[in-house]
Parts: C-alpha cells; structure tokens; sequence
C-alpha cells in the first residue's frame, strides 16, 4: 500500500472490500468532520453517501479511549476506532488514500464504487503540531484558495495552517477601528519583475483583503478537517503597509510612505510610543478574537532598530526601562502582546528573535533561522515549533539544476525534496529529556515569488509531501520513500496540483 504519511502500523488481510454507492455510514460522535469529506468526496466522483445509525453500515465508527490517532479495519466493512474528531479525520484521509486516484480527482469522475484492500492499520503521529504556513501578504490569496491549499494539506494529514496575514507589502485583514489598513495598506502599486536584485517594477496594483466573515470561514472549514488556523499579525517589524495608512504611528509621521513595492525588509518600524502599543494589542485582539481559542502568532522576526536608534522617543524609553540596547525595545511589544492574549485564552507563538529581548516562558518559539535556535528555546524552557528555514523553507530553490523558476535566494540556497526528507523534527544534540518542549514542525510559504496556483503548486509540492511523513514520524530511507512518493504523485496530479516532476534518478 502507497500511504503517505506511512502509517505505524499495517497488517495486510487477505482480499479486498468494495463499496458500492450509496455508501451506508454510521458516523456517530463524528457526523460533521464525516459529512465534510463526503461532500469533497462528492465533488471528485458520482458517489452519493447516506449518514445512518444501523451496526451493519458499511463504514461504522466506534470511540476507543484507548486509541491517540485511529484504528481502520476492512474486511468486508470498514470499521473506525478512535477518541477523537481528529482521529476520524485521519482516518478517513487513509481511507480515501486506500481507494483510487479518482478519489481525488479535481474534475468528477463517473466512479460510483471502490475496492478497498482488506487491511488492519493502527496509526498514531509523533507530533501534534504539523504545520504548513502561507504567506498572504506578498501575494493575496482568495478564500477558495486558501481552503484549496487546506484540502491539500488534509491529504497529508498536517493540522496547523499558519496564515502570515501582513507584511510591508500589504495588509490582509479588515479591522473595524482602523479602515485605511485595508483600504490604503491592503493595496500597493506594483511588485519586483524577475528578482529584487533587478530593481524593476511592474506598476500593476496589487491587493486584497479578508472580511472577518471571510476568516470564519476559513476557520469552519478547517475546523471540519481538523485542521487548526493560526493567525499571525506580525509587528511592531515588518509595518510598512500600516505606516502608509497611519503614518503617526512611525518613527517619521511627516514621511509619505507608500504600500512597499519592494521585497525584503523595510527599516519602517512602529514607534515605542503608547498609542502604537495600543494599535498592537487591539488589531491583534480583534484578528485573535476571529478565532477562538486558537494560538496566535505575533510576529516579531526582522525588526530593524536604525529608527529606534535615532529616535528621541525612543532613546527615553530605553532609559525609562534601563535597556542597553535598541532591540530590546521590541520586548515592550512581545511581553504586552503575550499578557492581553493569555488573559483572552490564548496560546501564544513568536518567531525566535523574540528571544533577543525579554520574553514570556510561556511563549512557544517558532525557530526558523536555525535548529541552534530551537534548541537554545528548549534549553531556556520554551515549547519549540521547529522550522529551520535550511529544511522547510519552501520559498528557497528545489534544486540547483537550471531552468528552476526564481526564488527568494540563488544557489546554493537549495532545499530538494530529499534534504526535506531526512529533516529530523527533534535534533540529535538536544538534551533527552528536553525532548517534550518539541511540540512539532511547520513548513513556510512565502510567496514574493508565487504568483499563481501553479506556481504555489510547485514549490510546495512533493517537498510538502516528504516533510508530511517527517512530521508524522514515519519517515525512514529514501529508497523505501521514493517508490511511495511516486504513487502519490498520481493523487496529486488527479487533484490537479501541478507539482514539480521527480528528476530521474
């Protein structure tokens, strides 16, 4: 069987199982998470499914307080064993990957059966932060995309969307209080053409926003996947689409500033003034409060201190606190972050420059400049997401072969599907009995240089798909993995993901 992620536990039996539409479910604690993947199992095929209470269904689920992830049985009937939603989740994505490509497929297909093989599985993941980031603030992504990218996601069983929702280059969520963030900061008037390095524009204006019912529905339809969205404001670095809009609340307010046409990052800060720390805490609050009880990212990556430095305000507030240096100003913001999401049940998730300055130990450490980082987080006691950019960058080049499409560094700035692969989530030199503060891992997309469907499809994939079994906690040698990768690649190419092609071995 070609499952990815490979699951713990396989026992073949023999013969195979057919169901023949309309397939029978008795769905149990689980008939919304059901429901959804029968509707997308509808959109790809003309099988029809019926939601029932008889013991003799063709697909029954039972609760097992036993059981982390799922139990799966076909042997005439399929039969779900599991204690949780997410476990049926999971369940249901192997099963779907037990059955044809046409499963899958992006055009519906006339299949109104399946065979199954007889089989016993028992599976269970290693980490319970699988996560894949997008980046809607380069480029804007519309919310059928967004839940396309989820669906792609829930074939390889990651659970953590993590949405990068601004960034100098644009502001991507309508805030009540604040209307220029989307009507001036949602909006800039043209993007690099070829790499940054060229310095040439193409004066086409860029943008988009979301609507908190926008966002809800993302967060629904993950929630149906079981899939969980982490939002992410990113401040008080990475503002230039906030000081276009209000330039009072930088280091320069007589600067015209303008939606940055430039990737990379802007020297453009948010001043250390009270009212900009308000702004922080109420446009995160309001983002956090879409999503209830979700962990929320607050940035705090690439935060140039050369306004602060020359900044009178600035300069009084160091002092006020006894701070020796400019980056510690960006602590104020961390800590004051951090307290208001707590309060408001929230867990909270900072990229690891925030460990440059003071920092809550309750705050999990998002550690992408290095697995050095993720363990210095661990050893300071923090929870660790690992993303060390060396392994699960996906914006850096699939291969060092010519002809690859452009991205955000040159060689030998490479990330192949095969380094991705032999990634290992919790480092060798970390001490054993720190291995609990590893929660998990988490794959980035940025998107400066994905334009289109096409392109976001091949620069995720099949690297997503290695760093899927990673994660899981199933990965092994490449020469078993290969053969398996190759088969899912026809799940995808019925999807309709243009991933990039295997080079010939």
């Amino acid at each position: 069987m070609n499952l990815l992620p490979q699951p713990q536990e396989v026992t073949l039996l023999e013969g195979t199982t057919t169901l023949l539409s309309p397939v029978r479910i008795n769905a149990r604690e689980w008939s919304d998470e059901v429901e959804a993947w029968a509707a997308d199992l509808s959109k790809s095929t003309m099988i029809d499914f019926e939601l029932v209470e008889s013991e003799d269904a063709d697909i029954t689920f039972g609760f097992a307080t036993d059981i982390e992830g799922y139990r799966l049985t076909i042997d005439g009937q399929v039969r779900i064993m599991c204690s949780w939603s997410d476990g049926a989740v999971q369940a249901l994505t192997t099963l779907r990957q037990l059955g044809p490509t046409d499963l899958f497929s992006v055009e519906r297909s006339p299949l109104t059966s399946f065979e199954l093989p007889n089989c016993e599985i028992e599976d269970w993941p290693e980490f319970g932060w699988r996560g894949a980031h997008l980046d809607v603030a380069r480029h804007f992504w519309d919310v059928e995309t967004v839940e396309r990218y989820v669906d792609l996601m829930v074939m390889h069983k990651l659970n953590v969307l993590h949405l990068h929702l601004n960034d100098d280059q644009g502001w991507r969520v309508e805030i009540p209080n604040w209307p220029k963030l989307t009507s001036i900061g949602a909006w800039r008037n043209g993007s690099p053409v070829g790499h940054e390095d060229d310095d040439v524009r193409d004066n086409v204006r860029h943008g988009g926003f979301y609507t908190r019912d926008d966002l809800e529905r993302i967060s629904r339809y993950c929630a149906l996947r079981g899939v969980a969205v982490v939002p992410e404001i990113d401040l008080p670095g990475h503002a230039q689409a906030v000081l276009a809009a209000y330039p009072e609340l930088g280091n320069n307010p007589e600067a015209q500033l303008e939606v940055w046409q430039h990737w990379g990052i802007s020297d453009h800060v948010l001043n250390v003034s009270d009212e900009a720390l308000q702004f922080a805490v109420e446009v995160v609050s309001y983002v956090a409060s879409i999503f209830p009880n979700a962990t929320v990212h607050i940035g705090g990556d690439e935060c140039p201190t050369t306004e602060w430095e020359s900044s009178h305000l600035a300069q009084a507030v160091m002092t006020e606190h006894g701070f020796e240096s400019a980056q510690e100003l960006q602590g104020l913001f961390t800590s004051r972050l951090c307290e208001v999401l707590e309060e408001a049940g929230h867990q909270v998730i900072a990229w690891d420059e925030v460990l440059d300055a003071e920092v809550p130990e309750t705050t999990v450490i998002a550690a992408w400049r290095s697995v050095e980082k993720g363990i210095e987080a661990a050893e300071r006691g923090h929870y660790v997401v690992m993303m060390p950019m060396q392994y699960v960058y996906f914006d850096w080049l699939s291969s060092d072969q010519p002809g690859e499409p452009i991205a955000v560094h040159p060689a030998p700035f490479v990330t192949t599907w095969e380094k991705t692969y032999s990634f290992e989530v919790v480092p060798t030199e970390l001490d054993p009995t720190l291995r609990k503060q590893i929660l998990g891992a988490q794959a980035q997309l940025w998107t400066e240089y994905i334009t289109s469907r096409d392109r976001m499809d091949y620069m995720a994939f099949p690297r997503l798909s290695a760093f899927a079994e990673v994660v899981w906690g199933t990965s092994g040698d490449l020469d078993s993995f290969r053969p398996r990768l190759e088969a899912h690649l026809e799940r995808l190419k019925s999807a309709g993901v243009k991933y990039r092609p295997l080079d010939t071995q």
